[in-house]
């Protein structure tokens, strides 16, 4: 059954008109009068709605179930700072720690980012959210991965946060799984293509985060991302 994001309140028997853009998909995906679909708001619930008017520009449906979803994110909560890295590469960490289980995501501007003009911060905000969505409608979560605006590294670096934090070095021979005793929350930070600097972990160092390295090869930002994560869930989260 196909799932859309709304942003509106939903209850059981409520009828409601469907917003312009989730309009648009369900007539790209063909969807018929007589199917019935499924809604979801970031209360941690799926609604199922039968459709009562499917026009072009018109769709309107009734609630008529309601659903508590278990599929969020893991036991694990993980924040990831990921480094702005080239539009696609980042665009697909954004979508697979959603399919992941990441609870949190912040884009971190670090020495090695290629400057970006914050006046398109928003718009990439925007850009960013919508892949959150579909990510979310596709792995069948019921609450959004929370997106927090790009950060400098060597401010949130310094931020009190609490749990177990990680940062990928190179520079470093540290493996994930000499740490038995990783929380319930953590952090991770990983670097931009053209790595962290010395500076950069040796400040992450001071301020608790343990150094790690990911086998012998040198792996792409993106590709580091995903493995982190899968790791992370595999030792102490969901899989």
């Amino acid at each position: 059954m196909a799932r859309f994001f709304v942003e509106l309140d939903l209850e059981v028997n409520q009828e409601l008109e469907l917003p312009i853009e989730v309009v648009r998909h369900i007539n790209v995906l063909r969807i018929r009068l007589t199917d019935t679909i499924t809604l979801f708001n970031n209360d941690g619930c799926d609604y199922t709605a039968q459709l009562l008017v499917l026009e072009k520009r018109q769709i309107i449906c009734k609630i008529i179930n309601k659903i508590p979803i278990d599929i969020q994110g893991s036991q694990v909560k993980i924040h990831l700072l990921m480094a702005m890295i080239a539009n696609d590469k980042f665009d697909l960490v954004l979508q697979k720690s959603v399919e992941l289980g990441v609870d949190e995501f912040t884009p971190l501007i670090t020495q090695n980012t290629q400057r970006i003009n914050k006046e398109k911060f928003s718009s990439k905000q925007e850009h960013w959210h919508r892949i959150i969505i579909s990510a979310s409608e596709q792995c069948g979560r019921a609450k959004l991965m929370k997106l927090n605006t790009p950060q400098e590294f060597k401010h949130i670096i310094k931020e009190n946060i609490s749990g177990t934090k990680f940062i990928l070095s190179p520079h470093h021979s540290g493996k994930l799984n000499q740490y038995k005793d990783i929380t319930s929350n953590t952090t991770l930070i990983i670097g931009p293509e053209g790595g962290l600097t010395t500076e950069e972990v040796e400040l992450a160092n001071k301020n608790d985060y343990h150094s790690i390295l990911l086998g012998n090869r040198i792996l792409r930002a993106e590709t580091a991302a995903i493995a982190t994560i899968s790791i992370l869930q595999y030792q102490i989260g969901d899989f």
